[in-house]
């Protein structure tokens, strides 16, 4: 007998997908979350996570609660994962000079990866996000840098400033100490940017980052510095310079219920938000507002994942209306 239109049978489920996709540069497996409630004949948003040294991709998933956000909020999310082959700990080399550049390396491995899933789904080129947690982090931070004509926006959790360590020794050293000067690495980022704008002019590059106090793995003061370097990289992006009153930064005290304060630093120009830096008093080097307590996740703190989305969400309409 024929199912009824409606029946539970109708309904698409949720579902992984595994892909993998390459340069001349090398490939990548990934992961795509697709929810079920997404209509094919509607664009999505996707957002590209990137996830730390000895995680895969289901780790991250789990950490984050990612996909249960996808399901109400009707977007997709990709995984690419790093093999041992390319990194023994399985860390994005976010510290090597063949990774920092576009069209080279990692990054252009990953923008691969954007462009097959936009070529087998419908997604929205205007509300592409890159996300990272620890080396993740890192290069999210690069992407952003080298292909602003494919991201919107970008989230960070336990990340440094772009072009932050140039060798592994370095990386280690920025880890515990901070990197170069952020005006410095700012204006190295706006360089960076130069090809992707000619494809797509952008006039910002709105940043979210979240940090713990307690984080011995990635020192608090790169997060500061990786506000800093945007905040110069967006203002040399700023055409209109001279005709803006410039950042107004905003603190707002807050607390979970039964777990960490925290301090969020807004970060406005002409009433407009731009990025963010959220302080967490007591999260380690962990996703903060994790579903789950585990080595990398934290449910004390306020939820990163809902506060990226949220963030993107606002800043798009805000940088995208010029």
């Amino acid at each position: 007998m024929p199912q009824e239109p409606g029946s539970p049978r109708d309904i698409p489920q949720s579902r992984w997908i595994r892909g993998a996709a390459g340069t001349s540069f090398g490939s990548r497996k990934y992961k795509l979350w697709v929810p079920g409630a997404c209509d094919p004949r509607t664009p999505s948003a996707l957002i590209v996570m990137l996830h730390g040294c000895t995680q895969r991709a289901e780790d991250l998933a789990a950490i984050s609660g990612m996909n249960t956000l996808a399901e109400r909020e009707k977007f997709l999310v990709v995984y690419p994962e790093q093999p041992r082959r390319a990194n023994l700990l399985k860390c994005w080399n976010w510290f090597d000079p063949k990774h920092q550049s576009r069209d080279a390396g990692e990054p252009a491995i990953l923008a691969r990866i954007v462009a097959q899933v936009q070529s087998s789904h419908n997604i929205d080129a205007a509300r592409v996000y890159v996300v990272g947690i620890s080396a993740g982090g890192a290069m999210a931070v690069i992407l952003g840098a080298t292909y602003p004509n494919l991201f919107a926006a970008i989230g960070v959790s336990s990340g440094v400033e772009f072009k932050a360590a140039t060798s592994r020794s370095t990386a280690w050293a920025v880890m515990r100490h901070g990197g170069p000067p952020p005006n410095q690495q700012g204006l190295l980022a706006f360089q960076a940017m130069s090809t992707g704008l000619r494809e797509k002019r952008r006039t910002r590059m709105p940043v979210i980052a979240f940090q713990g106090t307690n984080d011995h793995r990635v020192s608090m003061v790169n997060t500061h510095q990786l506000i800093a370097q945007w905040a110069k990289t967006n203002e040399c992006l700023d055409e209109r310079h001279r005709e803006s009153n410039g950042l107004i930064e905003q603190s707002i005290q807050g607390a979970v219920s039964g777990g960490y304060n925290f301090t969020k630093h807004a970060y406005k120009e002409d009433g407009r938000l731009l990025m963010e830096k959220w302080i967490v008093q007591g999260l380690g080097h962990a996703w903060s507002g994790s579903p789950v307590a585990s080595r990398y996740g934290d449910p004390k703190g306020p939820s990163a994942s809902e506060e990226m989305w949220r963030f993107f969400c606002e800043t798009t309409l805000l940088w995208t209306a010029q």
